[in-house]
């Protein structure tokens, strides 16, 4: 007995020290402390994992699963080290959802190599560890007899229990604390952060795969919107939302994109526009005000969105959306039938006799898209609600050559060539390679070829007579991330750059209608907007303008003319930040780029606060209102 318990209390010690070895290494690479702030609970799992390895009666088998499960948090640091590394995102088995899109639109750029190395430097230095303690200290089968393993049983059933009762304690914390978690898919980083990787995964896929009981509450309560001086100006107008892709407010210019520029000059240009989203959610916060910490499952489930603005508008609007892929990329197809369009234009729909393109960067130029688009716009004389999210600007970039000989013929360098001469024009990477100052040419030419096609919709809405009866919507869905454009804009790449510089999530964002504009002039110098807004400003704002009131416990903004301050809320990082502040948790502060004086702290706080309320109702609303799709 004792020779038993002493190899496999030895192999205990081996895996609990290499686990702590790959954690300490993730923490640090991923930018946390060192070890977790709920150590214990961290430690109780590790021992609950290991503990199993008493009921292994054969050494090798032994090794297997400690080896098994070692391998298994390798995997997880190197993927976190990667999607870390690349896009400041922490791994979830969610993202399982997403493994087509992913390999459809991965980029070499962010895979490190770096990861990759330690990886196999833990792998390796674990195998030598093990066979040396094998050698020196396991050698030989230890002969296993029906009264040793009854022993040993007995002390794995004391020792389970013993950890079980302590995690499931809710009176005792922190082991309370973690157990009535239900924060933790909107808290993620901060989740990971307090209670280590194997705690932290447990409660994830516990909370997404296994929570079949109904959370605590999943009724929103109904709190009345708020009401600016423009409530209900617009009451009626068409409305046209268009996402651009990876927008950047530095692509616009007067020669280069005369309507962007027009829009942005006439209209309200928020200079200080924050997203960092996938293209999905960002599209979909574009649709109903927010987006809910669990993704949507729209292959097993079928969901209600009675608040969705094409839902609402869809009695007395013709609500249509418009994008040149396939309906099953993101489910889109699935998912926005649910909230309310009655007509989807996908790739098949818009371009029916040609092959939908490649991830090579000759993707569909968006003048094409839209030249089609007037072709199938305007089914009835109802007002309308259209929702188109472009393409072309979503890179590589400088890698498609039939693009590149596009954009020639086209006259989109000449022109650019023309601006860098007049001197009003200079390449924002000047100071980078010759590689990077062609691929930001080749992004702005997209940028031309998006206004263009942007000049092609509002000729066709002149002729129909809607235009100056339009609200125009475009805002960019993340940075331009390619290429690592959004930090070399800004120069703080390589090691410099942190999760919490939050310069590089800045994007496009405009709104326009010449009567909006002229209502506004009246009390104020300009339309030039330096209030901190992000992409959950839209709806509400729509619908103060078009004098809808609406549930405020759905909405994670507020109108844009609204006094009070914006926080913004990243499904992606699972953080909350300003142009000034970031946190991880909406409390602590990470990062503050210049001072800010107590009250501003203690609004961010506020606003933090009611925000992580609204998430988690949000969140329990749909886990708990789904219908379960019968196959």
């Amino acid at each position: 007995m004792k020779e038993y318990l002493k190899q496999k209390f030895i192999l205990i010690g081996l895996f609990v020290a290499f686990y702590f070895v790959i954690e300490i290494i993730a923490f640090l690479w991923i930018d946390f402390r060192f070890l977790p702030k709920s150590f214990i609970i961290d430690l109780v799992f590790i021992l609950f994992i290991s503990s199993f390895i008493l009921i292994i009666p054969s050494k090798k088998w032994g090794m297997i699963y400690m080896s098994t499960w070692l391998l298994f948090v390798n995997a997880l640091f190197v993927t976190n080290a990667n999607t870390f590394s690349g896009y400041f995102e922490l791994f979830t088995f969610e993202q399982f959802k997403l493994l087509g899109e992913a390999t459809d639109i991965l980029n070499l750029d962010y895979i490190s190599i770096r990861a990759f190395v330690d990886f196999l430097l833990i792998t390796i230095v674990y195998i030598f560890s093990l066979k040396y303690i094998n050698k020196k200290f396991l050698s030989g089968e230890t002969i296993v007899n029906k009264k040793i393993y009854l022993h040993s049983l007995f002390l794995f059933l004391i020792v389970i229990l013993s950890l079980t009762t302590t995690l499931s304690t809710k009176s005792l914390d922190p082991f309370g604390e973690y157990s009535e978690d239900v924060t933790l898919p909107a808290l993620k980083r901060d989740a990971l952060e307090r209670y280590g990787f194997l705690a932290y995964y447990y409660k994830e896929v516990d909370l997404l795969y296994f929570k079949d009981e109904p959370f605590p509450q999943y009724d929103i309560p109904h709190k009345d919107s708020d009401q600016s001086e423009y409530f209900g100006l617009l009451e009626g107008y068409n409305i046209f939302t268009i996402m651009i892709e990876s927008g950047e407010s530095y692509a616009v210019h007067p020669l280069l994109t005369p309507n962007l520029y027009r829009m942005t000059n006439k209209g309200f240009d928020f200079i200080n526009h924050y997203s960092e989203n996938k293209t999905n959610v960002s599209e979909i916060i574009g649709m109903i005000g927010h987006y809910p910490p669990h993704s949507f499952d729209t292959t097993n489930y079928q969901y209600v969105f009675e608040d969705s603005l094409p839902s609402i508008l869809s009695d007395t609007y013709e609500t249509a959306y418009f994008h040149d892929n396939y309906s099953i990329f993101y489910s889109r197809g699935d998912i926005l039938k649910m909230l309310g369009f009655e007509n989807l234009y996908f790739h098949g729909e818009i371009f029916p006799e040609t092959p939908r393109w490649e991830w090579d960067g000759n993707l569909t130029l968006d003048s094409d898209t839209a030249s089609a688009m007037t072709d199938i716009m305007f089914q009835t004389d109802d007002p309308f609600y259209y929702f188109w999210t472009s393409l072309l600007t979503h890179g590589p970039y400088n890698e498609g050559q039939d693009n590149i000989q596009k954009f020639e013929d086209l006259g989109y360098y000449n022109l650019i060539e023309i601006a860098e001469g007049r001197g009003d024009w200079e390449n924002p990477l000047k100071e980078y390679s010759q590689e990077d100052q062609e691929r930001m040419l080749y992004y702005q030419a997209a940028m031309m070829d998006f206004d263009r096609g942007l000049g092609i919709l509002i000729d066709a809405l002149k002729e129909e007579g809607r235009y100056d009866d339009t609200i125009f919507v475009l805002y960019g869905d993340h940075a331009a991330y390619y290429h690592n454009f959004n930090r070399k804009i800004h120069s703080i790449e390589g090691e410099d750059a942190q999760f919490y510089d939050m310069d590089i999530y800045s994007s496009f964002y405009s709104i326009y209608n010449q009567r909006l504009s002229d209502a506004y002039l009246e009390n104020h110098a300009s339309t030039t907007m330096t209030k901190f807004v992000s992409p959950y400003t839209i709806v509400p704002t729509l619908m103060d303008l078009l004098g809808i009131t609406y549930n405020q416990n759905l909405m994670l903004g507020n109108s844009i003319f609204a006094d009070m301050e914006h926080v913004f809320y990243s499904n992606k990082t699972t953080t909350f930040f300003t142009d000034t502040l970031y946190s991880v948790n909406g409390y602590d502060i990470v990062y503050q780029k210049e001072y800010v004086g107590d009250h501003y702290l203690e609004e961010f706080r506020y606003q933090t606060d009611i925000m992580i309320d609204r998430l988690q109702m949000i969140n329990e609303y749909y886990l708990n209102t789904r219908i379960e799709i019968e196959n």
